[in-house]
């Protein structure tokens, strides 16, 4: 039972995404521009730096393969070009931003964002795949992924702070 009422709420999400679907493109603009104000010119791409942590990018990356789908597929933080990096601190609103592609659900690429008008965070694009089993089960993982690292950033919310004074004295 509890089976299909799963598989129930991910129809019903997928649905969702549908009817959006002929706004992707301007959904995407608008949430890259809700997530990093101006093309994140103020957001800071986290990597490795002891400054942002103990290894803070690659503890994130390694929890989401193993926790998601382990060919996960993330880009290198760039400060040339930020909207692009995996892990983007956006110090005005205080806010995370951490996204990448899952290429076995037809190169889907997804985001998360820490804090969102609704906190509801999770934003998933593709142009398509199967609708089976497995594809339910990893956008299941996605899903729960997500609760759970928005609980750990929103309980470890001194992590942001420290970071956010630490890049002030930058």
């Amino acid at each position: 039972m509890a089976n299909n009422e799963e598989i129930r709420d991910m129809l019903n999400r997928i649905r969702v995404i549908q009817e959006h679907k002929r706004g992707v493109e301007n959904t995407k603009r608008v949430l890259e521009e809700e997530a990093n104000g101006d093309k994140h010119e103020n957001g800071i791409p986290i990597t490795n730096d002891p400054k942002f942590g103990n290894n803070v990018l690659a503890s994130q990356i390694e929890m989401f393969r193993s926790s998601v789908d382990g060919g996960a597929e993330f880009t290198e933080p760039s400060e040339e070009n930020i909207a692009e990096s995996p892990l983007i601190y956006m110090p005005d609103d205080k806010n995370l931003v951490f996204s990448g592609t899952i290429p076995s659900l037809n190169n889907l690429k997804w985001q998360f964002k820490l804090r969102t008008n609704t906190g509801d965070g999770c934003f998933v694009w593709t142009d398509g795949f199967i609708l089976n089993e497995k594809n339910l089960k990893t956008l299941h993982k996605l899903q729960g992924f997500y609760e759970n690292w928005k609980n750990d950033w929103q309980k470890e919310s001194g992590d942001l702070e420290r970071m956010s004074k630490a890049l002030q004295k930058d």
